[in-house]
């Protein structure tokens, strides 16, 4: 009998744990942001090697390059490629996130593409957002 109520708590409790709504899921980004251990804190393209291939998430100013692609701007300084980002945003006024601090989850390239005016790692966007 008491195995079956502890059973039944472990299953109850288990089941209470609701999922984090993007809002969360957002201030917990932000809040890694400077963790040594997370790509938005790599200091040059060797320190992002270990997440190139991968689908990873970045804290860091927006920038643009040519009124076309984004330029994401790590804390380092290190700047992350976001190619074609005119298309990404399909119209939304996207320069009102030039000099905000924003959050994009992609798949990191890098490899150096050939883009006038930029050389450096990208990131191939999944998911984006800024205040």
């Amino acid at each position: 009998m008491r195995l079956t109520l502890l059973a039944v708590l472990l299953a109850v409790a288990a089941g209470c744990g609701a999922p984090k709504t993007r809002e969360e899921q957002m201030q917990d980004v932000f809040a890694k942001e400077s963790a040594p251990s997370g790509p938005s804190s790599a200091g040059d393209v060797e320190q992002l090697e270990a997440w190139s291939g991968k689908n990873i998430t970045l804290v860091g100013r927006f920038d643009h390059l040519n009124f076309k692609h984004g330029v994401l701007i790590l804390a380092s300084g290190l700047k992350v490629y976001l190619p074609h980002f005119d298309l990404f945003m399909e119209g939304e006024d996207w320069f009102k996130y030039v000099g905000q601090k924003v959050w994009c989850r992609g798949i990191l390239h890098t490899y150096t593409k050939n883009i006038e005016g930029y050389r450096g790692p990208s990131l191939e966007l999944n998911d984006f957002s800024g205040p």
